[in-house]
């Protein structure tokens, strides 16, 4: 089923519901197939970090699914006269899909790559308690030197997970995923970002009436006020989606 797309600022995002997602990509865990299926959930910083940089750019071209995380591309879309269904957001995306497995009894081999040692080491401890399809096979925090990338990848290879989370920041894990797709034996890899510091408990969601009203960008501002940078780029990249209407 090839998947519908709608294009914002060259990036193609799929034009899927959260459950049609989910759907999706365990329609994914059950085919053989040659390469790992590569999913990104991209928000508005993705889209402008492959504006800027034409490498990265590529890179998400050969993506095989790009969601809309975040209400500011949904927003797009709307400007656009292409409105996406709904905000498909990567952590939220990663729980729904764990329920469901979890639900239907569909066992799944996780194996978790990124953040801090205690992070995902709690992050691991977290999904294995929370879902019970999910099983564990290997861990590996971010803090590697990249001579060792390649003992990494041998260590996942031989593993052969179901299901690869890298949460090594963008685009470092998109990069990562596609310059090693054909070579590491995971069915189904997603960059997850800091979803890893979530599970762990390090750093906390917005309360779900925020989420409802979208919100949850300025309760992550009011949380850390450092992000102030990084909340100037949606303010950026709503501009670039107003000139591309031109």
């Amino acid at each position: 089923m090839a998947v519908q797309t709608v294009d914002i600022l060259g990036v193609p995002f799929s034009t899927m519901t959260m459950e049609e997602t989910v759907r999706y990509v365990m329609q994914q865990l059950e085919k053989k197939q040659e390469n790992t299926f590569q999913v990104v959930t991209a928000n508005p910083e993705i889209v402008m970090c492959a504006k800027r940089d034409a490498a990265f750019q590529q890179t998400l071209l050969q993506v095989d699914l790009i969601t809309p995380d975040g209400i500011g591309v949904v927003k797009a879309s709307g400007m656009l006269g292409t409105p996406l269904k709904e905000r498909v957001a990567g952590f939220d995306f990663m729980c729904n899909l764990f329920e469901t497995l979890s639900q239907e009894k569909k066992a799944v081999s996780v194996f978790l790559l990124g953040a801090k040692p205690h992070v995902i080491e709690r992050a691991a401890r977290t999904l294995t308690e929370r879902y019970a399809a999910v099983s564990i096979v290997g861990t590996q925090d971010g803090y590697f030197e990249q001579e060792k990338e390649e003992e990494i990848i041998e260590r996942i290879q031989e593993m052969k997970p179901d299901i690869l989370l890298v949460a090594l920041g963008f685009p470092r894990q998109e990069n990562f995923i596609q310059n090693n797709k054909h070579r590491l034996h995971a069915k189904v890899a997603v960059g997850v970002g800091g979803s890893f510091d979530v599970w762990a408990g390090e750093v906390k969601r917005a309360p779900k009436w925020i989420q409802a009203i979208h919100l949850e960008w300025f309760y992550r501002l009011c949380s850390n006020p450092t992000r102030w940078r990084r909340q100037l780029v949606l303010v950026e990249f709503l501009k670039e989606v107003v000139r591309s209407k031109k």
